[in-house]
C-alpha cells in the first residue's frame, strides 16, 4: 500500500495537491517496478504491491475532502513573503514537529512538497532528508523571481521538481536539478459549468450592461489589501462609465464577513457570487485582478485585465533588492512582454487602476491585441492533462511505473 505525505501551506497549493490526490486515487498503484536509484532515495526498502493509496500531511480543507489525513491545517496561516510568514512562526514550528513525529512513525514512500517555499525549503526539506525519504517538489516556488539563494536547498534536498511553466525548466536544468514540465492544470479546469446566459441569470446581471470583474485574491491578507483599493477604483470607473456592473467571484477560502465589511465602506454596487470562478469570468469584459493564479484564470478565459498587487512594505522593499524578473504578473512573464498593465504597491492607486481599465474597455484595438496575446499565453501553458502527467511522475518515484511521461515530453522537459 503506497503512502504519500503532502505539505501544502496556502489555499492554491491546497487545491492543486487535492487534485493530484484525486488523480492518483483514480489510478490504482500496480506492482513495484525496478527503477534506477537516486542519491537520497529509499533504495532497498520493500514496498507492498497493490492496495489503495494512503495520503497524509499538512495542508487544508481541499486536501482533507480529497481523502488526505491532515496533521494540521496550514492554510489558516497562509502568508505572503518571509516577513508576513514570520508572524506565524510558532504555528509553523508546531506543524514541523507534528510532521517529524509522523515521518518517524509511518515513513511514507514519498514526500510531496507543494509550493510554499518560505516554509518548505528551509524547514521541511532538510527534515524529510534527515528521515532519508525522497522528495518530489510539486509547483516551483518563484525562485526565478526572487530568493535564488534558496536554490541551494533545492539542489541539496529535492529529488525531482515538477513545474507548471516551460521557462522554469531552464532554471533547474542550469542548476543540475532533475525537472519535469507537465504544463498547467488550469488548462483543464478553466471551463464554466453553465452557459453565459444561465450564469447571467443566476448572478442577477443585466445583459445590456458591461460587466467588470474584481478578483482581489484568496488569502485574507490579499483581500484586506486589495479589495478596498479595487472598490475605490470601481467607484471611479462607474462615474466615468455609467452602466458598468461589477462582479466579485468569492474564493472558497475567503471570509464573507471581511468582504461585506469592505463593501459597506465604499458605496459601489458589486454582485458577490459563490460557485465556479469560470462561470463569472465568461461574463467579464475586463477585470481588476490581484497578481497570482487568478491572472492565468482570466487569461485562459480571454478576459483583458489590469493586474494589481500590494504587500507589506518590508516584503516589498526586500523584493526590490532581489527581484530579477522584468514583470510581476504571471501573464506577462509567460508572454515574455508587458501584455497587461501592472500596478504594484505605491503605483496601485484607485485613480491609476481605474484609468488603466477604462482605457482597455474603451480602446477596441488595444482590447483585441490584449486578447490575442492572452490566447498565446494559454497556448504556452501546455496541452491538457497536466495533473495526469504529474501523477505519472509520482508513480515513477514510488516505483510503480517505469517512466513518467512520453519520450517527446521527456526530451523537452528533462533533457
Amino acid at each position: 500500500m503506497p503512502s504519500i505525505c503532502f505539505v501544502a501551506g496556502d489555499p492554491s497549493g491546497d487545491t492543486h495537491a487535492a487534485r493530484l490526490v484525486e488523480t492518483l486515487k483514480a489510478r490504482p498503484p500496480g506492482p513495484p517496478v525496478t527503477t534506477a536509484a537516486r542519491p537520497g532515495s529509499h533504495e532497498g526498502r520493500s514496498v507492498e504491491t497493490g492496495g489503495p493509496w494512503t495520503f497524509t500531511g499538512l495542508g487544508g480543507p481541499a486536501m482533507q475532502r480529497a481523502g488526505v489525513t491532515l496533521l494540521d491545517d496550514l492554510t489558516k496561516a497562509a502568508a505572503i513573503g518571509p516577513f508576513d510568514a514570520a508572524r506565524h512562526l510558532q504555528r509553523f514550528l508546531k506543524a514541523k514537529r507534528l510532521l517529524d513525529h509522523h515521518l518517524t512513525r509511518q515513513r511514507p514512500d514519498l514526500v510531496i512538497l507543494v509550493d510554499f517555499g518560505d516554509f518548505n525549503l528551509p524547514f521541511i526539506a532538510p527534515l524529510v532528508k534527515r528521515h532519508r525519504l525522497p522528495i518530489l517538489y510539486y509547483i516551483s516556488p518563484q525562485l526565478w523571481a526572487w530568493g535564488r539563494w534558496r536554490m541551494r536547498y533545492v539542489r541539496r534536498y529535492v529529488d525531482r521538481m515538477v513545474v507548471f511553466f516551460p521557462f522554469e525548466t531552464t532554471l533547474y536544468q542550469r542548476e543540475g536539478v532533475p525537472v519535469t514540465w507537465v504544463g498547467h492544470p488550469l488548462v483543464d479546469e478553466a471551463r464554466p459549468s453553465v452557459t453565459a446566459e444561465e450564469a447571467r441569470g443566476r448572478f442577477g446581471l443585466n445583459p445590456w450592461r458591461r460587466t467588470v470583474g474584481l478578483l482581489p485574491g484568496s488569502r485574507e491578507q490579499e483581500i484586506r489589501r486589495h479589495l478596498p483599493l479595487m472598490l475605490s477604483a470601481a467607484r471611479q470607473i462607474a462615474w466615468h462609465m455609467p452602466g458598468v456592473q461589477f462582479l466579485l467571484p468569492k474564493a472558497a477560502a475567503a471570509s464573507t464577513e471581511m468582504i461585506q465589511a469592505c463593501l459597506s465602506r465604499v458605496p459601489v454596487d458589486v454582485r458577490v457570487v459563490d460557485g465556479s470562478v469560470y462561470d463569472a469570468l465568461q461574463l467579464m469584459e475586463g477585470a481588476l485582478v490581484a497578481s497570482g493564479t487568478a491572472t492565468l484564470q482570466a487569461a485562459i478565459c480571454n478576459v483583458p485585465m489590469v493586474v494589481v498587487y500590494r504587500t507589506s512594505w518590508p516584503t516589498y522593499l526586500a523584493a526590490r533588492l532581489v527581484v530579477r524578473v522584468p514583470h510581476i504578473a504571471m501573464v506577462n512573464l509567460v508572454a515574455g512582454r508587458r501584455l497587461v498593465p501592472e500596478l504594484i504597491q505605491h503605483r496601485a492607486s484607485p485613480k491609476r487602476i481605474a484609468a488603466a481599465l477604462i482605457e482597455l474597455l474603451r480602446n477596441d484595438e488595444q482590447c483585441r491585441a490584449t486578447q490575442a496575446g492572452l490566447r498565446e499565453v494559454t497556448t504556452k501553458l501546455g496541452p491538457p492533462g497536466a495533473v495526469q502527467r504529474a501523477a505519472s511522475v509520482v508513480l515513477e518515484m514510488v516505483g510503480r511505473q517505469p517512466s513518467a511521461i512520453s519520450p517527446q515530453q521527456t526530451r523537452s522537459a528533462d533533457s
